[in-house]
């Protein structure tokens, strides 16, 4: 079965992305042109569709760089415009082209031009590339039954992953409902102790996943989204959750929530399970919260000696610090507002 990490093409015949149709004839094995054996190992045909391998076809190479030459037109990035006939010049070369009839210099320097312009379109469209296209794109589907399609999906790599998100974030509702029905409908001690116990750690989990579906939402409208990337959002969830956990269960007794509670009027409880929601949103959060820990004990564990100085802060925040600073000194208006969208983008 395919991976769903790597993008697969969708079958050409169902798109409008088919390559010009060409007859295929037998390779010669003596033959060392390199156009024919990709036409022999790829079997370019508009009825039938490539083959769903990859191979390393120049053809191929050139579906991709069509594909960064639509993204780039589409979204005004196109500069200059004549790159477009620099890359249908080169489609004439490798779909319409007889490959006997190129010498292998022809061939070389076909080959070059594909390399040259596909490294332009690359950096006129950065940090979209081809492989973010295509994992936000309809036309590379992954195919499944449809008993598992409703579970994982059968879209874009991009789009099934944010169903598989609404299925965990469903599960951990799940949770969190039965939790409160079971500590309305229970008496026992440590039935409720337990689940006590667990409250943090789901409260963190969902705070790690409304974090998700944020970045996710803005990478996939901006086709950024990286399927290479996925993989490491689960592990963001599980640290949410894990962050949750600590930070209420070892951390609440040193943090001060009584202001919490006194200017929103929630309950004890509601403040915690707020505490864990917000450090599995925020790992910054839970950093800070920690950093401000080891302030306040380190003097203690230290018998009070002087000249220990405080935590330094962490990179980004010395980057925010450094540029609020900035802000603050700088007259130009354009200026000032190039700092602001750094802070933004922060």
């Amino acid at each position: 079965m395919l991976s769903e990490n790597q993008a697969n093409p969708k079958e050409v015949g169902k798109n409008d992305r088919s390559a010009p149709q060409e007859s295929v004839s037998a390779t010669d094995a003596n033959n060392p042109n390199p156009l024919e054996h990709d036409t022999d190992t790829a079997k370019w045909s508009a009825s039938e569709g490539y083959q769903k391998r990859y191979s390393a076809s120049y053809r191929e190479r050139y579906l991709g760089l069509e594909e960064l030459l639509e993204f780039a037109a589409e979204t005004g990035k196109l500069d200059p415009p004549e790159l477009a006939t620099e890359v249908k010049q080169l489609k004439k070369v490798l779909f319409y082209t007889d490959p006997d009839t190129l010498n292998l210099d022809e061939l070389c320097k076909a080959e070059a031009n594909l390399e040259r312009l596909y490294a332009t379109l690359s950096d006129l469209v950065a940090p979209v590339t081809l492989l973010t296209l295509r994992t936000t794109s309809q036309n590379y589907q992954v195919e499944r039954p449809w008993w598992k399609a409703l579970f994982l999906g059968s879209g874009s790599v991009g789009r099934n992953f944010f169903r598989k998100l609404a299925w965990i974030a469903l599960i951990l509702v799940s949770f969190i409902f039965f939790r409160e029905y079971i500590k309305l409908a229970t008496e026992l001690d440590l039935g409720e102790k337990f689940l006590h116990f667990v409250d943090p750690f789901l409260y963190g989990a969902l705070g790690a996943l409304v974090y998700l579906y944020k970045g996710l939402t803005e990478d996939y409208i901006n086709r950024t989204l990286n399927p290479k990337k996925l993989s490491t959002n689960w592990l963001r969830i599980f640290m949410g959750s894990l962050s949750g956990g600590i930070i209420v269960h070892l951390f609440a007794e040193f943090i001060d929530i009584k202001d919490i509670i006194s200017n929103t009027g929630a309950s004890n409880d509601a403040a915690l399970m707020a505490l864990g929601f917000l450090a599995g949103y925020s790992v910054e959060f839970f950093y800070q919260v920690l950093d401000k820990l080891i302030r306040v004990i380190t003097p203690k564990a230290g018998g009070g000696v002087e000249g220990q100085g405080a935590v330094p802060a962490s990179p980004k925040q010395a980057q925010i610090e450094m540029l609020t600073n900035r802000l603050k000194e700088m007259d130009n208006e354009e200026d000032k507002v190039a700092i602001r969208k750094l802070l933004d983008k922060i």
